[in-house]
């Protein structure tokens, strides 16, 4: 098949869902670690070529040309990476083969300043943590499903059902909600979205790699189960889960919305609605393709590394010091202020969540996902292999066991002496992956857990530094919402801004349409839900979670007062109980730290609420606040107005 061709069945395809799209059979599988043709998985097209292999550039990572500050450069390197993605010619190095892709020159840089004085401890830890590992893979793999816990959701307030959920949850990292929607309900979510997506619309077919997530963000059964209160007071639950304090600047109790994308799985190369779907080309750079098994952790890659991604506030500091032990995965202090999105990525989640979440639309047999249930050693090790090399290579995979118990004992491993360029699994703009050539110890084709039944309306979460796969071909027909758990917080408030004004043109969510890969528009969709939908369905709450109404704070519900006074016209966000009452179903008082944020939010999503007093030569702060000042002013400036010629 010539490139033109490939490009065009590609691009010009109408995408009829919920058909599915059956992947084209790989012609040439990429040999491991070696150079493999076509873009990344995260391009808008996938380009097979017949060209003889040009010499790699010195230069390229992926699909991106990193220069020197990229990552701070914001806008522009959104600009940059469009024009890329159009032009880079193929070949690029493969992700998935046996070398890591290498990395510019300042990573070794960093490297070796998050080591550098913690040498003999990190050594130290490395033999703990293998040993440690290697108890937790074989209880992992005795268990299985076992330890999956799972919580009804009319016992979330039950806490004699609650706390052996909670240990549960926070020992391996994931937990299942069952019955949060009742089923009556999910199905005719399915069946309006079924209708919403029958229409043919100009829609880039999914990606080969992934072809059952279809780029829609706003559709009936998204919409509504962003705004459900069941689906909210869930999310609610499980960031409680985390050990927040009274000093942490987010506010778990008002859960906000994150717009991705719908998931739709299928046995078959047939359809839901009896069409058939586009035809999808192989990617010759996807997990699937690969001979290796592949996971991914959301949040980042090179951002766990990075000084200004999680090293701001220190979120790993325990680990890079050589005590994993001390490390809590579970504090959510030094992620609130991390970027998880240095590099703009396709698809990088740019807001902070506390749990990815799906929730089932349908029934889902074990196997759709697996996820590996050790969140805290999982990510130190991950985290700490680039650090370290294996004396003696791998065996094969054929290989005795006795031949691979010495190659992953603890003293086949040293600490690099000089620090290369390499991070296992960490490409700029994607998602972070553990495999099981470059992270053996983590065992995935024994520890991936598949999660039990799913029945319509249950609502599974994990970690959101869990290691997780989805299956190209799943177990049976089945339709899920991705609905992460995610907190109010002011970074959370400023992509919600972004995000609303999506919902309100029908664009794709802020997250997927930085890279010009032209998604198209759901504004033309028939049946697309408006705010008024919204309401119906989540009440103010819902309306609050989507950015579209204010979050209410009683006067009472607060601890310390104010530092910034809204105007008593501006929907009475303070002060007015009654309303309150909808918003703070808790009866809590609300902690300082909370309050700013909401406050914060507020100013963020609303400033026409608020008045800002503005310092001038006639007015000055006083203890009584800023209201007799301003009114002053406006009453200088109408004697000024009315003594003034006509």
């Amino acid at each position: 098949m010539s490139t033109v061709n490939v490009v065009a069945q590609r691009t010009s395809a109408s995408l009829v869902l919920p058909a599915l799209a059956p992947p084209a059979a790989a012609a040439n599988m990429p040999t491991p670690g070696a150079p493999a043709a076509g873009l990344s998985s995260t391009s808008a097209t996938v380009v097979t070529t017949v060209a003889s292999p040009k010499p790699q550039q010195s230069n390229v990572v992926g699909i991106k040309r990193l220069r020197r500050g990229d990552h701070k450069e914001g806008r522009t390197t959104k600009q940059r990476q469009r024009t890329l993605t159009k032009t880079m010619e193929p070949p690029v190095l493969s992700f998935y083969g046996e070398q890591p892709v290498p990395l510019p020159s300042r990573f070794a840089h960093l490297k070796r300043r998050l080591v550098t004085g913690h040498e003999p401890a990190l050594e130290a830890s490395w033999g703990r943590l293998l040993d440690a590992l290697r108890d937790e893979m074989k209880h992992i793999e005795s268990h299985g499903t076992g330890l999956i816990p799972w919580i009804d959701f009319r016992d979330v307030s039950s806490a004699s059902k609650v706390t052996p959920f909670r240990e549960s949850v926070k020992r391996y990292g994931i937990g299942v909600v069952r019955g949060v929607v009742d089923e009556s309900d999910a199905q005719s979510w399915v069946d309006e979205t079924k209708t919403y997506l029958e229409t043919k619309h100009e829609f880039k077919p999914p990606p080969a790699q992934d072809p059952t997530c279809f780029d829609f963000f706003w559709s009936p059964c998204q919409v509504r189960a962003r705004a459900h209160p069941n689906v909210l007071r869930a999310q609610k639950f499980a960031m409680s889960l985390w050990e927040t304090s009274d000093d942490d600047r987010l506010a778990t109790r008002f859960p906000i919305c994150y717009a991705d994308r719908i998931r739709i799985d299928t046995n078959t190369t047939g359809s839901l609605n009896g069409t058939a779907g586009a035809s999808a080309v192989e990617d010759p750079l996807s997990p699937a393709t690969s001979s290796t098994l592949i996971a991914q952790v959301d949040n980042g890659s090179l951002e766990r590394w990075e000084p200004d991604g999680y090293g701001r506030s220190g979120c790993y500091d325990a680990i890079w010091k050589g005590e994993w032990e001390s490390y809590n995965p579970w504090d959510p202090t030094g992620r609130v202020n991390a970027t998880s999105d240095l590099y703009n990525g396709a698809g990088a989640c740019s807001m902070f969540r506390m749990f990815q979440g799906i929730l089932a639309l349908t029934t889902v047999e074990p196997g759709m996902v697996r996820l590996l249930p050790s969140p805290k050693l999982s990510t130190a090790y991950f985290l700490l292999r680039p650090f370290f090399s294996p004396k003696k290579p791998h065996p094969e995979k054929d290989a005795e066991p006795a031949a691979w118990d010495e190659y992953l004992d603890a003293s086949n491993w040293a600490l690099d002496e000089e620090q290369t360029t390499t991070i296992h699994g960490a490409v700029p703009g994607h998602a972070q992956r553990v495999t099981e050539v470059w992270h053996p110890h983590l065992q995935l084709s024994k520890s991936l857990v598949a999660p039990p039944t799913l029945k319509p309306g249950d609502y599974i979460v994990w970690h959101p530094d869990e290691p997780y796969a989805f299956e190209r071909a799943p177990p049976s027909t089945s339709m899920l919402v991705y609905t992460p758990a995610a907190p109010l917080t002011q970074t959370n408030a400023l992509f919600l801004a972004r995000q609303r004004k999506a919902f309100l043109r029908g664009h794709p969510g802020p997250d997927f349409d930085s890279t010009g890969s032209g998604l198209g528009s759901e504004a033309p969709h028939t049946g697309r839900l408006e705010e008024k939908d919204i309401a119906a369905v989540g009440g103010e709450e819902g309306l609050q979670a989507m950015g579209l109404a204010p979050w209410i704070i009683s006067k009472s519900a607060v601890e310390e007062s104010r530092t910034v006074t809204p105007t008593e016209e501006s929907g009475k966000e303070v002060g007015d109980d009654a309303q309150s009452a909808s918003s703070d179903k808790s009866g809590s008082t609300i902690s300082a730290a909370e309050a700013e944020v909401v406050k914060m939010a507020n100013i963020i999503l609303f400033p026409d609420r608020y008045d800002f007093w503005m310092p001038s030569r006639t007015g000055t702060p006083s203890a009584e606040g800023g209201v007799k000042g301003r009114d002053k002013e406006k009453g200088k400036e109408k004697e000024k107005d009315a003594s003034s010629p006509a």
